[in-house]
Parts: structure tokens; C-alpha cells; sequence
């Protein structure tokens, strides 16, 4: 690979032309203060990724970094080292995970509802140990694009660590510029980020994965008045400006989540746990990932699990019975599966009867 043509920093270019731990064969400039270069280090005869941040002059220790190396969980990627490139640049190298990252694995179609919210169940387990006293690391940049999905387990794996700070015994420090769409609400109105920003971006991540309205363009996030306002500001920078500022209000207003949104099948409680996760009111939020996971695991514990495929909604119940539902005639019914697929009951004028039924059931 020539690095030279990839319009590196000279000081990124020049430390990866001098080192030689490892062999770069692929790179990843997705990112927006970040690169992410892939290959084969000589020691650890193993693949690995290292990841190049755009830092500052005053990025003098190396707290967060050396905190991470010493965990070694099977929900946060494994931080195998951390320097400083010259005056302006960081890296973290860890392992190269194969299941890319969660934002590509749920627009491919590879969940179902129990994977989704397993996944979620593994990024607060990870959460948890980053929050714990002897740890006591805040993330900053929790999103699907920042966890990593072990193709082999399935499990998830808290990474991107380029926001994370090290907080003192009152958890609180100043917030991060985040990505707006995750901006928890007290980070707009300029409080200190604390553990329960964290959780309240697993809220969205959670309300994300699970198929809510989240378009990544952010003009579609508005009203029809709200774009023809737009059209009439010149300049990019303007432009971003005016779009945060209504962004920034619907999170304000707990209207960012659109739970009408949402798959029929994600019952009350589900949308209970997305709310309380991510609400405004500190008071009311959950304030640590405990109780979020004590929530999610009474859920879980009796999930009927659904996937819409090929057109069916599809569920199978924790005993195994497996059932769908068909449209037919602008009409709706379920089916059971047996020795072949059987009508199970009686036909109704609308899908969500149809889903409570199966729901109800216990096996």
C-alpha cells in the first residue's frame, strides 16, 4: 500500500513509514477525526487495527489509554497500545474484528429482535465495567458505528475510544461534541457529561438498532416548513448551524425518537425502557447501567423473538412454537408451524392483533 497517497497529515505519514512492527494492507478514512489503518503486526502474529486520531498539543497524558490496556472484557475491545504521533496526532492499536461494526450489521438484516436486544445487553455489561469505581472511564461516543460485533459469538464490543475521559468520585466532566444525533440533552444545554450521558446514547442506539425512524441524512430529520427555511441559508456552516439548532430542539423536547416508528412487534415495555433510557429528566433517567439491565433482562426472559423477512412477520417463542403471520385479501391471520405451516385462529382486520395473540401465548 503507498501511504503517501492517502493525504495524511506529514506527521502521520511519516510515523507509519518509519515504524516497522506491522505490514498496513488496508485503511478505513470513514471517520470524521480519524483513520483507521489494518494489518498484520510481526510480534503479535495476529491482525490488528490501529487507529489515528487528530489530537492537540495540550493531550499531554495518557491516562484513559493505559487504564484501558490493563481490561480485558469480553464487551470492550482490547486496547494494546496507545501513543502520542508528534505534536497533533494519537493512536489506539487493538484487534481487527471481524464482524465489522454494529451500524453495518443492522442495515444488513443480520438481527432479529432477541440479537438486538442481547446486543444492547452486552454494550451496558461493557458500559458497566467502564463506569465501576476502580475503572471510572466515561466513553462519550456511544453509537452502532462505535461497537464492533464479534461474528463468531455475536457478542458486542465497546470501541472507539477517541472521546473517552477518566472521571473523578463525583462522575461528572465536561461533555464531548459528539455526533448531534447522540447529544444527550444536558450536554446542549452546556451541564457536565456524567455516566448517565452514556446510558442515554445506549437509549438511542437501542431505539436505532431496533428499526425507529434514524435517517442518516439529517435534512430528512426535518418538517416540511423546516426545509424550505433551509433552502433559503447559504453557506455549509450556516446550513449545519440551522439543522443542529432543530435537532437540538427535538432532543430537548423528547421528540427526537419517533416511537409510532418503531416495528409493531416492540411491545410497551420495550418502549418503556427506550424512554426512561433516554429521557431529559436526570431523576427519571436510569441512573446507572444496573438498573437498565434489570429491565432489560425482565424482558428478555419471556421475548417472544421476531424478525420481519420476505414479507412475514416471523416470531418464535422461548419454548420454540414458531408462527407468522400472512396478509391476505387486505386481511390477516397466523400460522403455526407443525409437520407443515397451519392456520392458527381466526383472520382480523389489522396486524397488530394478530401480533398481540402471539405475544400471549405461552408456547
Amino acid at each position: 500500500m503507498n501511504i503517501s497517497e492517502l493525504g495524511l497529515d506529514p506527521e502521520v505519514e511519516q510515523f507509519l513509514n518509519d515504524q516497522k512492527d506491522f505490514n498496513i494492507d488496508r485503511v478505513s478514512q470513514e471517520g470524521g477525526n480519524c483513520d483507521i489503518f489494518f494489518g498484520e503486526h510481526k510480534i503479535f502474529e495476529r491482525r490488528i487495527a490501529l487507529k489515528i486520531y487528530y489530537g492537540s498539543t495540550k493531550d499531554t497524558t495518557h491516562n484513559e489509554p493505559k487504564i484501558l490496556s490493563k481490561l480485558d472484557h469480553p464487551n470492550i475491545l482490547k486496547v494494546r497500545d496507545a501513543k502520542k504521533i508528534g505534536l497533533y496526532h494519537n493512536y489506539f492499536m487493538t484487534d481487527e474484528i471481524d464482524g465489522g461494526d454494529l451500524e453495518k450489521y443492522y442495515k444488513a438484516g443480520k438481527l432479529d429482535l432477541k440479537k438486538s436486544l442481547n446486543i444492547i445487553h452486552g454494550i451496558l455489561v461493557g458500559l458497566g465495567e467502564l463506569h465501576k469505581e476502580k475503572v471510572q472511564i466515561l466513553h462519550r461516543d456511544i453509537k452502532p458505528k462505535n461497537i464492533l460485533i464479534n461474528e463468531t459469538t455475536g457478542e458486542p464490543l465497546i470501541a472507539d475510544f477517541g472521546s473517552i475521559k477518566h472521571f473523578n468520585s463525583i462522575g461528572k466532566i465536561a461533555g464531548s461534541r459528539t455526533t448531534t444525533l447522540y447529544m444527550p440533552p444536558e450536554i446542549i444545554k452546556g451541564e457536565n457529561y456524567t455516566t448517565q450521558s452514556d446510558i442515554y446514547q445506549v437509549g438511542v442506539t437501542m431505539f436505532q438498532i431496533l428499526g425507529g425512524f434514524f435517517p442518516d441524512t439529517y435534512a430528512e430529520w426535518l418538517k416540511p416548513k423546516e426545509l424550505e427555511k433551509l433552502k433559503s441559508i447559504s453557506g455549509a456552516y450556516e446550513e449545519s448551524v440551522y439543522i443542529d439548532k432543530v435537532i437540538f430542539g427535538l432532543v430537548l423536547k423528547d421528540k427526537l425518537l419517533r416511537y409510532d416508528s418503531l416495528p409493531q412487534y416492540i411491545n410497551k415495555p420495550i418502549i418503556n425502557i427506550i424512554k426512561k433510557a433516554t429521557h431529559t429528566n436526570l431523576k427519571i433517567r436510569y441512573s446507572n447501567t444496573s438498573e437498565f439491565l434489570n429491565d432489560l433482562m425482565k424482558v428478555q426472559r419471556k421475548l417472544t423473538n421476531w424478525k420481519f423477512e420476505k414479507g412475514l412477520f416471523n416470531a418464535t417463542k422461548i419454548s420454540g412454537g414458531q408462527y407468522r403471520i400472512v396478509e391476505s385479501k387486505n386481511k390477516f391471520s397466523t400460522e403455526k408451524l407443525g409437520a407443515s405451516w397451519r392456520r392458527f385462529g381466526d383472520f382480523s382486520n389489522d396486524l397488530q392483533t394478530q401480533i398481540d395473540k402471539i405475544n400471549s401465548l405461552r408456547k
